[in-house]
């Protein structure tokens, strides 16, 4: 459809969910955020370390990446994009609060 365009939606979801299954992905190459294997592909479904499924994706540049991000959306429709910052700020606070404990 020509009126359909990516937009940001906020939605509550269980940041231990997204840290065990997410690829964080920078200008070339990604990493896995539950086993931290550096060097993952963004085509790679699964980590080819610890095997965990990419449900999740952030990209540290979001802007550089918008043509990665449509095709994406065609070849794996399950995938949800975070956003990078959120991401790192929510993580950050979460394990600081368990500091706390």
């Amino acid at each position: 459809m020509a009126s359909q365009r990516l937009i940001r939606i906020y939605k509550n979801l269980d940041i231990d969910e997204i840290k065990h299954n997410i690829l964080l992905y920078g200008d070339l190459s990604g990493q896995c955020g539950k086993c931290g294997k550096l060097g993952v592909k963004l085509d790679a479904v699964k980590c080819p370390d610890c095997q965990t499924e990419f449900n999740f994706i952030a990209f540290k540049n979001i802007k550089d990446h918008m043509p990665k991000i449509q095709q994406l959306l065609v070849e794996r429709a399950y995938v949800t994009f975070v956003d990078h910052d959120d991401y790192k700020r929510i993580s950050g606070a979460v394990k600081a609060e368990g500091f706390f404990k």
